[in-house]
């Protein structure tokens, strides 16, 4: 049993080693059942593999990896709504390597101005991209609506 998100949890898991052609996934050398029992909640039940074997992998160890795994989607989910991450569709090593440097910069950047600002006016990146985004749609207009005052036309 242990808190989590304000609310009692305990997770079962049962292990049993495996191989990839008994449940047709490849590189597999076990399989897992987690259930999570929450208060206030339903019971929920997921399938894990891995190709780690049972004595590489034991059941404790997984489970702590596996609730580990959470703070990594904690960053992701940030970077899914901020930049739609999950709809990126490079698929070259370098290529994701340099969006996800630049996303992450592109995020650390904001937190740092928003936490120097005494009443930030904007909680998440999206609401910043979108100000910015006007912005620049107004100065766009501006521009295009101006007499163009020092611009030659062409004849």
């Amino acid at each position: 049993m242990e808190w989590n998100k304000e609310r009692h949890e305990a997770r079962t898991i049962q292990t049993q080693a495996v191989s990839p052609e008994s449940i047709t996934f490849p590189l597999a050398a076990q399989a897992a059942r987690l259930v999570r029992q929450t208060s206030g909640r339903k019971d929920e039940a997921v399938a894990l593999v891995t190709s780690l074997e049972p004595q590489r992998l034991p059941a404790r160890l997984w489970l702590d990896y596996n609730r580990l795994a959470w703070d990594v989607e904690g960053m992701h989910q940030r970077l899914d709504i901020s930049h739609n991450d999950d709809r990126c569709r490079l698929r070259t090593a370098k290529g994701l390597w340099v969006m996800g440097m630049f996303r992450r910069i592109s995020n650390s950047l904001f937190m740092e101005w928003r936490s120097h600002q005494p009443h930030p006016e904007y909680e998440m990146t999206t609401d910043f991209q979108t100000e910015m985004v006007a912005e620049n749609l107004r100065w766009g207009l501006r521009f295009v609506k101006s007499t163009g005052s020092g611009l030659k036309k062409a004849s």
